[in-house]
This record gives structure tokens, C-alpha cells and sequence, in this order.
């Protein structure tokens, strides 16, 4: 009689721990569980210590509760995983987990981890305009103060051409053809007298 209840005492101490350690755990994650990312994640994986059922998912949600989009979210074997489809901006994450083992039991868990890449200023060298105040000489020899736009890139200011020759030429023409036009008018004037 004492070998029934010692061999019933065993079977249902061996199926009681059977029942129990037959639950699927968490093996690892990437992130792991408060991990501090410094860099882009670009994928979530889960890794479980048994097989898991094609309806197990998982959320991700950042520190206000909001949920982030997770794409292509797919089971395989023990593994649970998950693609980013644009990365995500610095702070305090939580990944909630909800699998169904092979044992049919429903699991959930969740891991938090951290991001916090650094933000690299991207510095564009915006030229800055500045304004130049430059004497230019027009035909008649006038000086006038003119305000170009330059760039730091070309700080250098072209500086007009001296080319006198030429300036001086039209003006000297004008001049002359008015002193004849003149002389003439003035020495028809004199012969009609």
C-alpha cells in the first residue's frame, strides 16, 4: 500500500513540474532589457527557450505610451521579429510581447530599453551674404558707390576693368560732333549777316 501512494506521489509530482517548466520563456532580445541603443535599431528579435505559435506579436510604445509601427512582424521556430520602418528618435522604449507556447499557454512580457544616438549636426556651409561698397567710375568720370552681394566662398571682388581707351572715347566723339554742329550753325548765322 505505501508503493501506490509513493508511485502516485511521484507521477504527480513529475507531472506537476513537467506542467510548470513547460511554460516558453524569454531566451534574449535584441535590445536586450534595458539596453541603451547609440545607434539606429533597425530591427527587434525575440528570442524564446521553446517553439512559439504564428499568433504570438509583439507593441512597441515610447515613453508617453504611444504606439510606434513595427513592419513585417513574423514568427519563426522560437523566434519573434520585427522591422523598423524608419528610425526612431531618442528616448525611453517598451516592447510588450505577448507569445503562445507550444504548451498552448498565453505569455507576455515586455522589455524596455533606451535610445540615444547621438545627433550629429549636419553643417552645410551657408555662404552668408554681405553686402560691399564699391567706387565705381562711369564714362563721364563720376564716381558712384555701389553695393554688390558676395558670398564668404568668393569674398573677392572683381575691380572694373581699366580700360580707359575706350570709356573716354564716346564721350570725346559727343563732344566733338556737338563743337561742329555748333560752328556750323554759328558761321551760317555770320554769312546770312
Amino acid at each position: 500500500m505505501f508503493n501506490k501512494y509513493l508511485i502516485f506521489s511521484f507521477v504527480f509530482l513529475f507531472s506537476f513540474v513537467n506542467t510548470t517548466f513547460a511554460h516558453t520563456h524569454i531566451e534574449s532580445s535584441s535590445p536586450q532589457s534595458g539596453e541603451v541603443l547609440t545607434e539606429a535599431l533597425e530591427e527587434i528579435t525575440l528570442t524564446y527557450e521553446g517553439k512559439i505559435e504564428q499568433s504570438s506579436f509583439f507593441t512597441l510604445q515610447n515613453a508617453a505610451g504611444e504606439t510606434v509601427p513595427v513592419d513585417n512582424i513574423t514568427v519563426s521556430e522560437n523566434v519573434l521579429s520585427g522591422s523598423l520602418p524608419e528610425p526612431i528618435e531618442n528616448g525611453e522604449y517598451l516592447i510588450n510581447w505577448n507569445i503562445i507556447g507550444a504548451d498552448g499557454h498565453l505569455i507576455e512580457g515586455e522589455v524596455p530599453f533606451t535610445v540615444d544616438v547621438p545627433v550629429t549636426e549636419t553643417t552645410t556651409e551657408n555662404a552668408e551674404d554681405e553686402t560691399v561698397d564699391q567706387e565705381v567710375k562711369d564714362e563721364n568720370n563720376i564716381t558712384t558707390t555701389v553695393e554688390s552681394e558676395t558670398t564668404n566662398e568668393d569674398a573677392a571682388v572683381d575691380e572694373p576693368s581699366e580700360n580707359t581707351s575706350s570709356s573716354y572715347l564716346v564721350p570725346t566723339l559727343i563732344g566733338l560732333l556737338i563743337l561742329i554742329v555748333a560752328g556750323s550753325f554759328f558761321f551760317i548765322a555770320k554769312r546770312k549777316q
